[in-house]
């Protein structure tokens, strides 16, 4: 792959976050944003099936115990191959580049540089100012890095910046990351587009760096009928910075983040 220019990660646990990320943030919104972003079907379709194909090979590799083999690792490099290879072919990532009103969010997760997302109508460059106190609001978004880690966990590390640079850590004066979650099938149509929907579970952590169980997150998971092999699942979040003495001054609300559930 030498002597190529990709915004695909080469490396095996940084394309499975890309992978995972990106198959499911194609799909939410409405329109969808593979719609959104100029791909075709057929396009997502195929992204789809390089994530069918390395799920269960990337579940053997991190199990040094009882799956890994040289030849599992030697597979997953062939379609981390094949996918840059798709991509040089059909320009996909090229695409989500060149989208109009293109968002932070999109940019994180195709790894495009953050220049160029586009403001929102209306709204101005924010100024760089002092770290805020117990009593001044906030205009810190959470930029969160989840990592599923098998057994329905979730790591979540939530940074103040974009490059999600440093240690994370909550802003001044600011006690609580506030979080609102729910699990979906992979796939599901209609799944949350703002905090505030009534299918999340509202819960906080006092610390910015923390595993999260979502088993107990599962209640908008339909009834499958019987012998029907069970979808992948994918766990759906918004964060915000909070205050438990101040909550009128609590952060915004970002996202929505997704992230593959492992069992």
């Amino acid at each position: 792959m030498t002597g190529t220019t990709t915004n695909i990660p080469r490396n095996i646990k940084a394309f499975n976050t890309f992978i995972v990320k990106t198959c499911a943030y194609l799909v939410l919104g409405s329109p969808q944003n593979y719609v959104r972003f100029g791909w075709s079907a057929a396009n997502l379709a195929a992204w789809q099936a390089f994530l069918n194909q390395w799920n269960p090979l990337y579940l053997l590799y991190i199990d040094r115990k009882g799956g890994y083999t040289t030849d599992i690792k030697n597979d997953l490099i062939n379609i981390i191959k094949a996918v840059i290879a798709y991509d040089l072919t059909n320009k996909v990532i090229l695409k989500v580049k060149a989208t109009s009103g293109l968002t932070s969010i999109d940019c994180s997760t195709f790894n495009l540089p953050e220049s160029l997302s586009t403001p929102a109508t209306g709204m101005h460059p924010v100024a760089s100012v002092k770290a805020p106190d117990k009593t001044i609001g906030t205009e810190n978004l959470v930029y969160p890095e989840l990592t599923p880690i098998g057994g329905s966990e979730v790591k979540i590390k939530a940074y103040l910046n974009t490059k999600k640079s440093g240690r994370a850590h909550k802003p001044k004066g600011y006690d609580l990351l506030e979080y609102a979650v729910a699990v979906f099938y992979w796939g599901t149509g209609g799944t949350p587009t703002h905090a505030t929907d009534s299918r999340l579970h509202l819960d906080h952590s006092t610390k910015a760096n923390f595993k999260l169980d979502t088993s107990v997150f599962t209640s908008n998971l339909g009834t499958l009928a019987t012998g029907t092999a069970e979808p992948l699942k994918l766990a759906v979040f918004f964060f915000r910075w909070a205050k438990s003495k101040h909550p009128t001054l609590d952060g915004p609300w970002s996202g929505p983040f997704t992230v593959q559930i492992l069992q």
